[in-house]
């Protein structure tokens, strides 16, 4: 049995097994990981694709993270994570952070100057060398016992983007330029900020301030992703679905798979290689990923509508994981979990074909020997999701809805059950988390979330003095067992037509 030291609420999984008898912050949240010309290299939420473009910028060719995000919101996605990657460790060069020293004239124009405030890019890579500063008094002017007021405006590539009303450098004064800009500001950070002298005679240096030169550094690796992804969701809560934008090396696919299976309630969707033809996708490249019920690879790319561009020349191939992830999304709020995200209803917005075809042969053996999820176009329902499999070879675990229903149940029935940490541990405390947690899977029940005519075919809790003996009170322990009948997807339907000559009735008339 495992050991626990710090308090809270442990949520196990017993071995899937095909069997009756064994919101909310569970709701899907999306992480894409990738490049962007700006941003913060730490896991970030946005709700919107606007919010996407005032912390990174807006869509760039160069990037295929943008495309990716702004896919997905078209798709039905809600929420996400976003986390840029940068090369900031290892060999080669480093990206670099832009700086810059903002002064003024204590004593008056022509005399000693001194620093204002030193001030960073938010972020590192070359887009901070683009940034400038100017400043300009306030309301509150210079006196012999007074700090006075200022204006603080930020430019990107000589555009006004920022402007910073009313800050003063003394700590004290409720609108301390270090505190304001650090909390709000998207595009630089104070680093320094000199406690000045109360002085009647200063003077501003107005004209704007460039910043220092600064680089993105060598080309990402793999070594920048699996840092991003070992480190940067450690604060990072909830259910989560996980996409390394365009990254389908084995080494990256992997850690996001291992990461997924770590934290337990979170599964990976895997974009496609540039390999077009089905014996190099499943042998070369699929077969390298680890076998789990935590990840689903899809292909092809698909070509997609490109809001960069207008004319017949606005198309990209775009790398699908962002629109696959809005569509789990939308899925999951319109059907739950348990419903497979793929079939007519979960068509790919903004998608208008795909870069590659596959025979009925090919498709069929990448699906049913690789677990490779197929995007089909259908006349009349446009680009579909066909397929519903995991890197997982067995059953039930190679089924999307069955991992994905796991990992939502675990989550809700520990937010659920928080409640109790710390509570008397007791029948009455027992009896209080047998309801809740059977009134949570009885909702996810009636919306088809599990199978049975009854809840009591649906599921069970068992919490109560048969496991939870005085040995597991006395280390302060409550058990609770769970068990649900999943529901398994339809993937082939199977109708046997035969032909039939019936008789025929003659009626006379008299």
């Amino acid at each position: 049995m495992p050991t626990y030291s710090n308090p809270g609420v442990y949520v196990t999984e017993s071995t899937l097994v095909n069997s009756a008898q064994r919101s909310n912050s569970a709701q899907s949240t999306a992480v894409f990981f990738g490049t962007a010309p700006r941003g913060p290299l730490t896991a970030t939420l946005i709700n919107s694709w606007s919010a996407f473009k005032s912390f990174y910028g807006d869509i760039d060719a160069s990037h295929d993270l943008g495309y990716s995000v702004y896919h997905y919101f078209a798709n039905g996605g809600r929420d996400a994570y976003v986390v840029r990657v940068l090369h900031t460790s290892g060999s080669g060069t480093l990206a670099s952070t832009a700086t810059t020293t903002v002064p003024y004239y204590p004593s008056g124009l022509g005399g000693a100057s001194a620093t204002l405030i030193a001030v960073e890019a938010s972020s590192p890579g070359s887009w901070g060398s683009g940034l400038t500063v100017a400043v300009s008094g306030g309301t509150v002017p210079p006196t012999a016992s007074v700090i006075p007021t200022f204006n603080l405006t930020v430019y990107l590539n000589g555009v006004e983007v920022e402007r910073w009303n009313e800050v003063s450098n003394s700590s004290s004064n409720n609108r301390y330029v270090t505190t304001v800009v650090n909390t709000y500001s998207k595009y630089i950070k104070v680093t320094s900020c000199p406690t000045p002298t109360a002085n009647n005679n200063w003077s501003w240096f107005t004209s704007a301030v460039a910043f220092s030169a600064a680089v993105d550094g060598a080309a990402v690796d793999d070594a920048d992703y699996t840092s991003a992804i070992s480190t940067k969701l450690e604060t990072v809560e909830g259910v989560l679905l996980l996409n390394a934008v365009g990254r389908t090396s084995s080494t990256v696919v992997n850690a996001l798979i291992a990461k997924a299976e770590a934290r337990g309630n979170s599964f990976v969707i895997i974009d496609p290689s540039s390999a077009t033809d089905a014996s190099t996708i499943g042998a070369g490249t699929v077969n390298s990923y680890t076998s789990s019920s935590y990840g689903a690879v899809y292909y092809p790319m698909l070509k997609m509508a490109d809001p960069t561009k207008t004319g017949p020349a606005a198309i990209r191939d775009t790398y699908p994981g962002g629109a696959v992830a809005g569509a789990y999304v939308r899925s999951e709020v319109a059907r739950t979990v348990a419903k497979a995200p793929a079939g007519y209803g979960t068509d790919i917005r903004n998608a208008i074909g795909l870069n590659a075809s596959f025979t009925s042969a090919e498709s069929a053996s990448l699906y049913d020997t690789y677990g490779v999820n197929l995007f089909k176009a259908i006349p009349g329902a446009g680009i579909v999701i066909n397929g519903t499999r995991t890197l997982d070879k067995q059953t039930p675990g190679k089924y999307i809805p069955i991992r994905r229903s796991l990992n939502y149940l675990k989550q809700a029935l520990h937010d659920a059950t928080a409640f109790a940490v710390f509570e008397p541990n007791d029948q009455r405390l027992w009896d209080r988390i047998t309801m809740t947690a059977s009134s949570l899977l009885g909702d996810f029940w009636r919306s088809g979330g599990l199978k049975g005519a009854n809840s009591t075919q649906a599921f069970y809790v068992i919490c109560n003095e048969t496991n939870n003996t005085s040995t597991t009170i006395n280390n302060g322990e409550v058990r609770v067992e769970v068990g649900v009948a999943l529901q398994y997807p339809a993937e082939f339907i199977v109708i046997n037509l035969s032909q039939w000559t019936g008789g025929s009735n003659t009626v006379s008339n008299i």
